[in-house]
């Protein structure tokens, strides 16, 4: 990056020097006062430079970030460097999805100018490019530059989900999941008379003084499961023009609800997959950990936006049986809604959570609008076609639950609770012998 002189400082050096010479072969007293301040200025400023003993030539400044990696609503800090002592001006263009402070993104100050970016959408945010341009303090010297563009990782808001700890079908060894199989855990399933090769330290032995012999506590083995996320990316449905400024869109709700049910299986202990029916995430093999989780996050965080091209749905070849399946969709189109059916077939417990905004098909609009004439704008039937789409599909939804397929609408926290009780419970609860 090259510092040189301004065209001021050309002209004031030009315009001077031709002054103070006119007023030399002339005689003329009156052109010293026109050129002597001129003169003075430029060689103040090249003083000035030579005493700081600063190079022509500058290190090449890049944008810098107090983190890449950021959660919905959170706030990194933006750094444009500039030398010490220099007047340092920087614009970036307003990104997508983000706020800057600034607003307008343009500020300029002495040395290092910094910046607030705010996310307020999850997805891979562009920063720039940063046009940036360094100034003396005389403005005789400057340099300008373009930076280049600064990506920035947004991941979902992960809220807590408020879900029970249990899951249809308990598989593997160890874990936080209740069996109904005897063995070594926490949970208390009996006190028993004592058993040759009983442990010692399960000896009760309270009960054991007080009966006069020995009795042990039995107690269930507790287990881990395999859990599946399927998300749906195939469509991205805006909500509808009279909903709220920041309504998250099926998109939207779809990562943020795949973002809290994974975190809440994964801090229990379990092994957690990710599968997209559509093109934007990858899939995630199965893992555990706060490393899995970094890893689904990351994925999650790398998804772009949909192009509006159509693409086949992604078929998924094989469930472990057992294994909970969590499919998040708005439930419209019929490709997904049979990849559905194949995971009931496979033999894993499916849980469908609809996506799809509230604010769409609502039936309540509808009420007191005029009669559509003819000639009028096909986009005012909009609500209309919607309502339409929605009651069509209460008929996708009521098959799904005919077949033993637990709907959910997103609601927040609090929206797989009473499906994942009503599983366990159906799984414990007696069943009538066919004779």
């Amino acid at each position: 990056m090259m510092l040189g002189p301004t065209p001021a400082l050309r002209r004031a050096a030009v315009a001077g020097g031709v002054a103070l010479l006119l007023a030399v072969l002339l005689g003329r007293e009156q052109l010293v006062l026109v050129g002597l301040p001129l003169v003075l200025w430029a060689v103040l400023a090249l003083a000035l430079r030579f005493a700081r003993g600063q190079d022509t030539a500058l290190a090449a400044p890049r944008l810098r970030v107090s983190s890449q990696d950021l959660e919905e609503g959170a706030t990194a800090a933006l750094t444009v460097p500039g030398p010490r002592g220099m007047l340092t001006a920087a614009t970036i263009p307003p990104p997508p999805q983000a706020d800057l402070a600034p607003r307008r993104g343009a500020l300029a100050g002495e040395g290092n100018l910094p910046l607030r970016l705010t996310a307020r959408r999850w997805g891979r945010i562009r920063v720039g490019p940063t046009h940036v341009l360094i100034a003396d303090p005389f403005g005789a010297f400057r340099a300008q530059q373009q930076l280049q563009e600064l990506e920035v990782r947004v991941v979902p808001t992960s809220v807590v989900l408020d879900a029970p700890a249990v899951v249809p079908t308990p598989l593997g060894i160890s874990g936080v999941h209740l069996s109904r199989r005897r063995g070594d855990g926490t949970a208390l399933a009996e006190v028993r008379p004592f058993r040759s090769g009983d442990r010692l330290h399960r000896i009760n032995w309270p009960v054991t003084s007080r009966t006069g012999t020995l009795h042990t506590n039995a107690t269930f083995t507790e287990q881990d499961t395999d859990v599946l996320i399927v998300t749906d990316t195939t469509l991205d449905i805006a909500p509808a023009p009279w909903a709220a400024g920041d309504a998250p869109t099926s998109l939207d709700m779809t990562i943020r609800a795949t973002t809290a049910i994974a975190r809440h299986y994964l801090t229990l202990g379990d092994r957690v997959a990710l599968t997209d029916l559509g093109h934007l995430i990858g899939p995630v093999p199965v893992g555990s950990g706060p490393r899995q989780l970094r890893v689904l996050t990351s994925a999650l965080a790398q998804a772009g936006r949909a192009d509006g091209l159509l693409r086949r749905v992604n078929r998924i070849r094989s469930v472990r049986p057992g294994t909970l399946v969590v499919v998040c969709s708005p439930l419209l189109g019929e490709e997904v809604i049979a990849q559905i059916g194949r995971l009931v077939a496979f033999g894993g417990d499916v849980i469908v959570v609809d996506t799809l905004p509230p604010s769409i098909g609502e039936v309540g609009v509808l009420r007191g609008r005029p009669v559509q004439a003819e000639g009028v704008d096909p986009l005012r039937c909009w609500p209309e076609a919607w309502a339409l789409r929605r009651l069509l599909r209460q008929g996708t939804i009521a098959e799904l639950r005919q077949a033993g397929v637990p709907v959910t609408a997103w609601e927040g926290p609090s929206s797989l609770a009473p499906i994942l009780t009503s599983l366990s419970a159906a799984r414990t609860a007696p069943r009538r012998r066919r004779s």
